[in-house]
């Protein structure tokens, strides 16, 4: 008969909690609560004074103190469900700590968060993930060449684009850029879902505000336009960040300027992003 147990699956983690010998096989199925702690929604739940959690299993986002604790339990297997984000955003996989360092992902198949919140006014990938508990572990290179693939069969990896971090800054900046060198102000940059809800160019200076040196301004220009286009992104690609084809972008440099200002989308300007995108690209 099977076993049901009510408690704080995060506080004295050990397997004789859940009745599981040192010799059992495991295998963990199911889906884990995850929400950013220091966010206000459902707020109260996620107390540690009421909910106490092992000082070692700590972190900002409850789903990935559930993933630590499930290699704490030494599972054999893990089939679960969790933000595409834990694994495709570097600072999330290492926050997951000793868990990468012994499970390997397997398998995965992404799904969009609509199937459980249909009214939200925003989407994000949820990724059903099966892992093996092994010596060998997983780094983010093998996560960054990982072929993903979703529910409605489409594949991707993340080696397969290039992204705009590795040209722009996307946070402030104002300790490294003197203010009478920046010829515009940009609202910081997360990822490609956070620029559906988030503004481009500024005019009051803020605490989030990037400074944009002239030879930055038409890669922001660039991201700016991105943002135009951005109904034709998918669900799945929500978490990364923002696209770009930076040799086909040079000879487009002018044209995503003047769109930017102009807020008026060329051919060639659409064209590009068709090419960006392949089979991605959705009308």
């Amino acid at each position: 008969k099977p076993l049901f147990i009510h408690t704080n699956a995060l506080a004295d983690v050990q397997r004789n909690k859940f009745k599981i010998t040192e010799s059992d096989k495991l295998i963990i199925i199911g889906n884990p609560p995850y929400n950013d702690k220091t966010s206000i929604v459902q707020n109260h739940l996620k107390s540690t004074d009421s909910n106490p959690v092992d000082s070692y299993l700590k972190a900002r986002d409850i789903g990935i103190s559930f993933l630590r604790s499930f290699d704490i339990l030494k599972a054999d297997y893990i089939c679960v469900l969790h933000p595409l984000s834990y694994l495709i955003k570097e600072s999330n996989f290492k926050s997951l700590k000793n868990f990468t360092k012994h499970y390997r992902l397997l398998d995965s198949t992404i799904i969009s968060s609509q199937i459980f919140c249909p009214k939200s006014l925003g989407f994000f990938p949820i990724v059903i993930a099966l892992y093996e508990r092994d010596n060998q572990g997983m780094d983010f290179d093998f996560i960054y060449n990982f072929y993903f693939k979703t529910f409605d069969s489409k594949t991707f990896k993340l080696s397969d684009f290039d992204f705009i971090a590795k040209y722009i800054d996307k946070y402030p900046n104002k300790k490294r850029v003197d203010s009478k060198h920046k010829v515009a102000m940009f609202y910081t940059l997360r990822d490609i879902n956070a620029l559906r809800r988030s503004k481009t160019f500024i005019s009051k200076n803020t605490a989030n505000a990037v400074y944009v040196t002239q030879d930055k301004y038409s890669l922001y220009c660039y991201v700016d336009v991105f943002k135009q286009i951005i109904k034709h992104i998918p669900y799945y690609l929500g978490n990364c960040d923002i696209l770009i084809d930076f040799k086909k972008f040079q000879a487009l440099e002018s044209a995503f300027i003047k769109a930017s200002e102009n807020k008026i989308l060329s051919e060639d300007i659409m064209q590009y992003f068709k090419d960006l995108l392949g089979v991605h690209y959705e009308d």
